[in-house]
């Protein structure tokens, strides 16, 4: 059974900045945070994060992001680690800056992961009961991705991920089996509610390195290509 755990609403939106930097520019960064007076806390343990995106035929949500539509969403599956077990269906919806998710949890015995329609069809049949209405028919897995994820706060609220060693792998239109590695090195992401904006402005007000839009997805089906 696939249970809907979260859904945030647009009361509950909140920011997330990112910053992509090559090797030689995040050896920079610790001294960068000494210097703003910053003193990042790990609060999690680094763990692997994977993921599968589906898309249309089309590639829609693709275009959409590419456009930089101020309305737009994306559909992922994601797992931690090995654990094939417990999957998550995410979708993920922003409007302009802001981010809003709706997660489900797909208990998965037979660890079905769907690299293809069919493996998605039998997933989605196994969750019937929950299973958002017209993802099967629909979409289709397109894009692997896959890196090692650190996990920080800078201040309460205000939180800090750190991505590395990301690879991508082609799904579809042609499934390949080779493993491409990222171009950008590590992605610093900075999440933080919408209240919080001002508090995050003054925390990061002497940042040397520049905050960017930054799509693993769109990043990524341009590295292994579209077809």
């Amino acid at each position: 059974m696939m249970e809907e755990v979260r859904d945030l609403s647009v009361e509950n939106a909140r920011f997330e900045r990112k910053l992509p930097l090559e090797r030689y520019q995040y050896q920079d960064l610790t001294a960068a945070f000494i210097k703003m007076g910053l003193n990042p806390k790990r609060t999690y343990a680094d763990r692997k994060v994977q993921s599968i995106y589906l898309d249309t035929i089309a590639l829609d949500n693709y275009q959409s992001s590419v456009s930089g539509l101020s309305r737009r969403f994306k559909i992922r599956i994601r797992w931690y680690q090995q654990d094939t077990l417990r999957l998550a269906l995410e979708i993920k919806r922003k409007f302009n800056n802001t981010s809003t998710k709706q997660i489900f949890r797909i208990v998965n015995p037979e660890r079905n992961i769907p690299h293809d329609k069919q493996q998605l069809r039998q997933l989605a049949s196994t969750n019937a009961d929950i299973f958002p209405t017209g993802v099967v028919g629909v979409y289709r897995p397109v894009l692997e991705v896959s890196y090692m994820r650190s996990y920080f706060e800078l201040s309460s609220g205000i939180r800090m991920t750190i991505d590395r060693e990301i690879r991508y792998r082609r799904l579809s239109p042609m499934p390949c089996h080779s493993i491409v590695n990222s171009p950008v090195d590590y992605v610093v992401e900075f999440k933080y509610p919408v209240a919080q904006i001002s508090a995050f402005n003054a925390l990061l007000r002497n940042c040397p390195f520049r905050l960017f839009r930054h799509s693993k997805y769109v990043i990524g089906l341009d590295t292994v290509g579209l077809s």
